[in-house]
């Protein structure tokens, strides 16, 4: 059964594109959009997401991708973060301020016969009055701490699979982001599988590692990559679970092609498909 749409949240698109049914929906990715890292922590966070909390521990998302892939990079499929997704910052919660401290000096040999300070008229300017202390000491100051350091948030981990057309072709693809960047991996599919333009994928949880599969349509799951330390030092509500689509590129469209008359594919959106989107 698909995840109820209500508890979705979008990501760089309109929070109205959010389907009523999560079992089947189209995510539209306009040209220069992807989720990508480079260090030190520097993300580029433009691809539409779909994603949700969990109530109970994460187990297992799978989804259906398709599309007309067309241009270099175009991808779209499942994504998982360990963490506030790029693009949304976890609130910060100020400390509550300490109250000023005031140190008072007293004197018991003269504080009963004279004040602590008389006013006498400031040199120059006799419309003016300060107080000069008596006893020769400097007037008391306020003694407030400094203001509390807020560590920066660590970067949050992520992880997506999906479809990617690359090299005239689909593949299977992977990208695991850490605080240190990105890792990109390419899968080739069986020659039976390459024409076809769409690919079922799933993540599932083993332990402290996150497996990464793809299903043929002869062989059954087959395992793309292990991430071993995705869940580890992660609470269970801090993960968030989705779909994305992106398309990278923006060749735009060359002189020749402008009066040839060929389609501008490169400013248009690539349009993905999800069908049998499952989260457990």
């Amino acid at each position: 059964m698909p995840p109820a749409s209500s508890s979705f949240t979008a990501l760089n698109v309109p929070s109205d594109v959010v389907p009523e049914y999560m079992g089947s929906f189209t995510l539209a990715a306009p040209p220069n959009t992807d989720l990508w890292r480079k260090p030190p922590s520097r993300d580029t966070s433009t691809a539409p997401v779909l994603y949700t909390a969990l109530r109970n521990p994460f187990i297992a998302a799978e989804v259906t991708v398709s599309a007309d892939w067309e241009l270099e990079w175009d991808q779209g499929g499942l994504v998982i973060f360990a963490g506030a997704p790029p693009g949304q910052a976890a609130p910060i919660i100020p400390s509550p301020e300490a109250p000023a401290i005031v140190s008072i000096a007293l004197n018991d040999s003269t504080s009963a016969s004279m004040p602590g300070s008389i006013t006498q008229p400031r040199r120059g300017n006799p419309n003016s009055r300060i107080p000069i202390p008596e006893s020769g000491h400097p007037p008391p100051r306020s003694r407030s701490p400094p203001p509390a350091y807020v560590a920066p948030a660590p970067a949050s981990k992520w992880v997506k699979v999906g479809l990617e057309f690359c090299n005239g072709a689909c593949n299977a693809t992977s990208v695991v982001a850490n605080s240190e960047g990105a890792d990109w991996a390419l899968t080739s599919l069986p020659a039976y599988h390459a024409r076809r333009l769409d690919l079922r994928v799933k993540i599932e949880r083993i332990g402290y590692a996150l497996w990464l599969w793809y299903e043929d349509e002869m062989l059954g799951w087959k395992k793309l990559r292990e991430v071993t330390w995705f869940f580890w030092g992660v609470e269970d509500k801090a993960v968030r679970v989705g779909v994305y689509a992106s398309r990278p590129a923006n060749f735009g469209i060359s002189m020749f092609d402008r009066r040839n008359g060929a389609s501008n594919i490169g400013m248009r959106n690539l349009c993905v498909d999800f069908e049998g989107l499952e989260i457990f």
